[in-house]
């Protein structure tokens, strides 16, 4: 038997939004996204829109979301989780309850962050009706706003824009004569 040891990069593709593939898009200091439209694996039918802008180190960002669905009754649940370093400014709920009904097909979450820490940051939100669930995610820019790998990996741009990381991996290839 005769081993083969190579060495390959392996590259994988990172959401840049995080658990929706969202497309964020920035103008200045603006960046608006949405989910409407675009493709999501089933689950609860609900699409974001979110509008946020760009902050400085210790500045606040409005977080404005709208949560759009078709479901005429019942509770829309929306829990909220912050990256360790986004700060809450003024009340913020971890979770919230929406009652719906036919004459409303929006419903609004406005917020406040900062962050003392230059970076990209993400508001997560993990919704659910009728026992569905969809996750979302809210970008936060603060200072150059660039991602930050936590395992010192290089994070890359790829022709399309999206973010990739590229990480070293042994194969070990045997053969059998």
């Amino acid at each position: 038997m005769q081993k083969i040891k190579t060495t390959r990069l392996l590259i994988s593709t990172l959401l840049v939004m995080g658990l929706a593939g969202e497309v964020a898009v920035a103008q200045d200091r603006l960046v608006t996204g949405s989910t409407v439209g675009k493709y999501r694996k089933p689950g609860a039918p609900i699409d974001m829109t979110y509008k946020t802008n760009r902050v400085g180190l210790g500045e606040i960002a409005d977080v404005n979301i709208t949560l759009t669905t078709g479901i005429n009754s019942g509770i829309m649940s929306v829990a909220l989780n912050f990256d360790e370093n986004l700060k809450t400014e003024g009340i913020v709920y971890d979770n919230i309850e929406f009652s719906l009904s036919p004459n409303t097909k929006e419903y609004n979450i406005n917020i406040q962050v900062s962050s003392a820490k230059d970076g990209l940051y993400y508001v997560r939100l993990l919704t659910k009706i009728d026992g569905r669930m969809r996750a979302l995610a809210v970008p936060i820019y603060v200072g150059s706003g660039k991602l930050k790998s936590k395992s010192g990996q290089v994070v890359m741009k790829a022709k399309g824009g999206e973010n990739i990381s590229v990480s070293k991996a042994e194969e070990t290839i045997e053969t059998i004569d």
